[in-house]
């Protein structure tokens, strides 16, 4: 129990803020909210990207909000950015989950349920018997009809459950059980009253938590998900126990890192490098959106910033050639039960610190140059790492890293801390590995 007790120590400050971030961020929308909400306690200043954005002063944080769901911050160093490049780290806040669709609800067999669409590669049986909230944004129509704005909602208590068939009528379910995502997976919202329009219901109750007339409500995106809060678990607190910690936990400890790298020592001293960090959309389905990382935010971002600062189109590929790139997005733990699924040579860990992943078929970037800059960054700021690949027979999953490395032309890495139950409705990680990913990213802001 030694080792036990090591790690309960690592109920730090980091792994607090973490299991809050992700209680505050049910959505990618919630998510760009409180991240912006970050930024500005840190003195960041908000740009629009359909304006102008004037002067942009040297170790001055700004940030933009994409489309509601996508944020990207970044701070200018002591270095010029065509000479020293951008350090620049790339996550996304999309989770596998079950979307709202635009009738939102049904009635029959006396059960009003919630129609929905099973987003991103979930795993079905985790969403049965599990207390659900709603959130996301809503688009309501503006006092005199005159347009509309988008304003985020939140049902932070159970409101939604999908409940399993008893085994008595599936005698079959612990024996590979299959279900179907269209009839099977639909939450029971209330009891249904007869001879009403239950989407029209639907709207009425949203309308009524957002303090608005049903007719007001223009258009949503609204998901399910666990509204049971995140904890710590283990004997001495050693693991966390929450929802979406892929990715939620590796946006987190990038932003952190960000914003604590900006901060001047007592000398005010600027930092070095010129800084970007990006929590994209829409990874989950393929970054195919005008928010995720197949869209021209990183290098319209790179490109602007050299023009406002007196650049030139040489300075912006100057600037990328410079760039490096760190994928931030979680990694899978070997799992004990499980020895089949992972290669006996690379075996990963919780709380032993953030995970280096590997794939010559660059489904991971794969830049030798630059996982020497990460692993140089660890040893300077004291940070143990993992090396991480596939099995040769089993297939992995893929991050937002290799397309945004070859659409900006720059090297970079793939890293990520390790989990079990990735892409279950709860994940299970390590409290100490938060700590040991935020000051990498405080070392490779900074």
């Amino acid at each position: 129990m030694a080792s036990a007790g090591r790690a309960g120590k690592s109920t730090n400050e980091d792994a607090k803020k973490l299991l809050k971030f992700i209680d505050a961020s049910p959505t990618p929308y919630q998510g760009a909210e409180v991240l912006g909400k970050m930024l500005e306690e840190s003195g960041a200043e908000k740009l629009d990207e359909k304006k102008s954005w004037g002067k942009l002063v040297p170790g001055k944080n700004y940030y933009i909000i994409r489309n509601d769901s996508c944020i990207a911050a970044f701070r200018l160093g002591k270095n010029v950015p065509e000479d020293d490049g951008w350090h620049v780290s790339l996550s996304h806040m999309d989770y596998p989950c079950l979307r709202v669709r635009p009738h939102p609800a049904s009635s029959a067999n006396s059960y009003v349920r919630v129609n929905v669409e099973t987003y991103g590669g979930l795993i079905e049986h985790s969403w049965f018997d599990r207390p659900l909230g709603l959130a996301g944004r809503v688009y309501v129509r503006s006092q005199g009809g005159d347009g509309f704005e988008g304003v985020n909602v939140n049902f932070d208590r159970p409101l939604l459950l999908v409940p399993e068939l008893a085994i008595h009528m599936n005698r079959g379910v612990n024996d590979g059980a299959k279900f179907s995502s269209q009839s099977d997976i639909l939450p029971i919202l209330a009891g249904s009253a007869d001879g009403k329009d239950a989407s029209a219901e639907f709207i009425k109750m949203l309308a009524k938590e957002l303090k608005t007339a049903p007719e007001n409500i223009v258009s949503f995106d609204l998901s399910a998900y666990d509204c049971q809060k995140s904890c710590f678990t283990g004997e001495n607190g050693e693991f966390i126990s929450a929802p979406h910690l892929d990715n939620g936990e590796m946006v987190f400890c990038s932003f952190t890192g960000f914003i604590d790298a900006g901060k001047t020592d007592s000398a005010g001293v600027l930092p070095d490098h010129n800084s970007l960090v990006i929590a994209f959309d829409h990874e989950e389905i393929g970054s195919l959106s005008d928010r995720g990382a197949r869209s021209n935010l990183l290098t319209s971002l790179i490109r602007r910033i050299a023009f406002v600062t007196g650049g030139n189109e040489e300075s912006v590929d100057r600037a990328l050639a410079n760039t490096v790139i760190c994928s931030a997005d979680m990694a899978h733990a070997s799992h004990p039960s499980h020895p089949e699924t992972y290669d006996a040579e690379h075996k990963v860990f919780l709380n032993r610190g953030p995970v280096l992943k590997h794939s010559y078929s660059q489904s991971y970037i794969e830049s030798p140059g630059a996982a020497a800059i990460f692993k140089d960054y660890c040893s300077r700021g004291g940070i143990p790492f993992q090396e991480f690949v596939n099995r040769n027979d089993l297939r992995g999953g893929s991050t937002v890293g290799p397309m945004s490395s070859a659409s900006a032309g720059a090297a970079g890495f793939d890293i990520g801390n390790a989990i079990f139950s990735m892409h279950s409705i709860r994940e299970f990680g390590g409290t100490l590995d938060v700590k040991y990913a935020t000051d990498f990213f405080r070392v490779f802001h900074k």
